[in-house]
């Protein structure tokens, strides 16, 4: 039988659309870069003379700069994520951009309809925050929505992509959004499925946000199957194949045969997740080779000890923790600074630890300043230990150490004008609460940003892999989620679906030794599912 790249290459020598499903740990991105190798080797001439890209999209900046490197960046290959690449084809088009807008407001729900709305002369333009459409500022679901409208409404612009773009390969295809993939499909290819190959290479049942597309059946693709597991243990291997018996997996080459436990507790149990890592320690189990895969932050945060700063950016609104967590926010970088900052002086590196004080102090002239540099970060860590957030931002600020961001600026104003009164007294809420958090909070935050502790969320892990992990299931944090219905096999759950994909991404981390605890009660149906999963001889309660 020929191999998973044999295959696709005979996909692109025929001009065949494909999808390569490959389990977790099968080496997807090796055979998309295999793939790509060979077009580079056997079209590059044919793709120059006819001033041609290849285009390969990536769900993210991280997974587009790994595949550049991999192919040397070579030009003939255009690498982005699917937000830059269609922007930058119908960026161009403005009063298209401008109707398609138009008809999107008049499509909208009434109640969020924006009014006598009128964008004549208005540059239509794509930025990383919400939309503001009376400014011509489009937020990343408008780009992938007014793509399909404008493939849709104006053929010529699918034709002038084929044209370009003979090629084009989706990497994580099942987080593509679904009118992306419709667009590509039912859209591009459909127009002349001779003049344009698509390839979707990923894995559906590595789908865990709620926007991807998941599993796509489609007549114009070709499915290939890539069966061999490189990374997991041949124990966690057959757990795999025991959850998802439609694609079995082999190991790839030297895989070690490690183990697979499941630990299940009674109701009343204090810290499991804390009683089960203490017992893996006598194991031999340690923090450099771990991966402790909880559900929530709102877990971690217990066990890391920053429950309050959470508190204050969770009741803020669910996606301002998420905009803290990329630093995105007034904070996030402040915070980093101060820590790189003290960092820097308990490591001995004073050249950085200078440097970055002179943005805000001023650089050291004389052994006076050298004195009071040494004061300043003394009574820096003081505050950092024993202080508030309030106490720390108020001494880097007025101390000199750091300048105030101007995002904090700009948040404080608003406060002060009050000019949207709701919303200012939500800020002054937000920012009092922030302020009283003990700011080793923040301390402890900054590490698991990190990475320097072990634990991760479940949807933190997609992609990467470790030693050992041990996966904690609570079906008390987010009801979204119900992993006992894994367990049991119970489909009938609405949940069930997401949480046996998270379940399969969580669990194929592990290169050697998986565990399993489940940390809220599970029925007799769950624990008979786990023997069968794991075997009766791994599954016993947490004694």
């Amino acid at each position: 039988m020929a191999s998973t790249s044999e295959q696709v290459v005979e996909c692109l020598e025929a001009h065949q659309s494909f999808v390569v499903e490959a389990g977790a740990g099968s080496g997807k991105t090796r055979t998309l870069v295999e793939a790509l190798a060979y077009l580079l080797g056997s079209q590059a001439r044919e793709l120059v003379t006819r001033g041609q890209q290849i285009v390969c999209i990536t769900y993210t900046n991280v997974a587009a700069n790994e595949i550049m490197s991999r192919i040397n960046r070579d030009p003939l290959v255009r690498v982005s994520t699917i937000h830059d690449f269609l922007w930058s084809l119908i960026a161009g088009f403005q009063t298209e951009l401008r109707s398609g807008i138009l008809a999107a407001n008049s499509a909208a729900d009434p109640k969020k309809q924006i009014a006598d709305l009128n964008l004549t002369g208005v540059a239509i333009e794509y930025w990383q925050y919400p939309r503001k459409w009376q400014e011509g500022k489009l937020h990343h679901d408008d780009v992938i929505s007014l793509s399909a409208w404008m493939f849709s409404t104006y053929p010529k612009l699918a034709r002038l992509v084929a044209d370009k773009f003979p090629i084009i390969f989706v990497d994580e295809y099942q987080d593509t959004h679904a009118s992306t993939i419709d667009l590509l499909l039912n859209v591009l290819v459909a127009k002349d499925p001779d003049k344009l190959t698509v390839g979707l290479f990923g894995d559906h049942m590595q789908k865990i946000y709620n926007n991807g597309v998941g599993k796509v059946d489609h007549q114009v693709l070709k499915l290939i199957q890539k069966q061999e597991n490189y990374r997991c243990s041949t124990a966690v291997i057959g757990l795999l194949n025991r959850l998802r018996p439609s694609l079995l997996q082999v190991p790839g080459s030297e895989n070690v045969e490690g183990s697979a436990r499941f630990f299940w507790t009674t109701a009343g149990a204090t810290d499991p997740a804390a009683e089960i890592r203490a017992q893996l320690r006598t194991e031999g189990w340690n923090e450099a080779d771990e991966k402790v895969l909880m559900l929530t932050r709102r877990g971690i945060a217990a066990d890391l000890e920053w429950p309050n700063l959470l508190a204050a950016y969770a009741a803020r609104g669910s996606l301002s923790v998420d905009d803290f967590s990329r630093r995105d926010d007034e904070f996030g970088e402040l915070f980093a600074d101060i820590e790189e900052l003290a960092r820097a002086f308990e490591d001995g590196r004073y050249g950085d630890f200078l440097a970055r004080r002179a943005r805000g102090s001023g650089p050291i002239r004389k052994h006076a300043d050298k004195e009071d540099a040494v004061a300043q970060v003394n009574k820096l860590n003081q505050l950092r230990m024993s202080g508030t957030v309030g106490d720390v931002v108020d001494f880097v600020w007025t101390d000199g150490l750091l300048r105030k961001p101007s995002r904090v600026t700009r948040l404080e104003e608003r406060i002060r004008a009050a000019e949207d009164p709701d919303r200012a007294v939500k800020d002054q809420t937000f920012l009092d609460a922030l302020r009283a958090v003990p700011f080793v909070q923040v301390i402890n935050f900054e590490r698991y940003l990190n990475d320097e502790t072990p634990f991760s969320t479940n949807h933190g892990v997609k992609g990467e892999e470790y030693e050992n992990v041990l996966v904690v299931l609570d079906d008390t944090l987010w009801n979204n989620y119900k992993f006992e219905a894994v367990l049991a096999s119970d489909t009938s759950k609405s949940q069930y679906e997401r949480s046996l994909n998270l379940f399969y991404v969580s669990c194929s981390r592990a290169k050697q030794n998986l565990v399993v605890l489940a940390a809220s009660p599970m029925g007799s149906a769950a624990l008979d599912g786990a023997k069968r999963l794991f075997g009766d001889d791994n599954v016993r309660e947490l004694a």
